[in-house]
């Protein structure tokens, strides 16, 4: 097994007699946690994300299952340690990484930007270099910025206990973390495809994971 991203636009599920079919394939959990968002493009992020596990379980053979959940919210698989995933999805796209080893990823797509948020809570290394960009490039800055601290984050488990203050990334040619929340060699990777930002953390295989696009009928 190799780290792996896996991407899928949820367009297609907006056909009701699909995602209803689709939404009975993926596990009870996430079923009724569908069943409790009430906007529909949330319904059909969610069924996304489940629907890509699906396929990264059967592409390494495994079969579908029901995930337990760590005390900071991560979802795993206590019977595959072998097996680390994690979900993201963001405007209509849906991102699932799958790695031998512990995994994060974020996907983003730019709209809404709000870059108080960065004044506010990024360190401050990074709130200086992205406020000496020229104001036009500032929001594509901001968005890599976010997907790789969103990812880190995730990738620890930490969730929501980590400030985005405490660590600090550094854009260039290559991707640079400074932290000293988790003694593990953490390595990050962004990438950006028209409007929409991604971004990979992880212990294994990062560099050179293969971004798989799944279309809907492979779902």
């Amino acid at each position: 097994m190799r780290t792996t991203l896996y991407l899928a636009s949820t367009e297609a599920l907006k056909d009701a007699a699909l995602f209803a079919r689709l939404l009975r394939t993926v596990p009870t959990s996430r079923q009724e946690k569908i069943g409790r968002l009430r906007v529909a493009r949330a319904r059909r992020l969610s069924l996304g994300a489940g629907l890509l596990l699906n396929y990264a379980l059967a592409a390494q053979g495994l079969p579908v299952t029901e995930p337990a959940v760590s005390e900071n919210g991560k979802p795993y698989f206590p019977a595959l340690p072998d097996f680390h995933f994690n979900l993201s999805h963001s405007g209509e796209l849906a991102l699932c990484a799958v790695s031998p080893a512990p995994v994060g990823c974020d996907v983003e797509t730019a709209s809404g930007i709000d870059l108080a948020v960065a004044r506010r809570f990024f360190h401050p290394e990074e709130r200086a270099w992205l406020f000496s960009l020229p104001e036009g490039e500032r929001e594509a800055a901001f968005l890599r910025l976010w997907t790789c601290k969103e990812s880190f984050i995730k990738a620890v488990g930490l969730g929501l206990a980590l400030p985005l203050e405490d660590f600090s990334v550094s854009l260039g040619d290559a991707v640079t973390l400074r932290q000293g929340v988790d003694a593990r060699p953490w390595r990050l990777r962004s990438l950006r495809d028209g409007g929409a930002f991604y971004a990979l953390c992880g212990l294994e295989g990062v560099e050179d994971a293969p971004f798989v696009r799944v279309s809907p009928e492979a779902l």
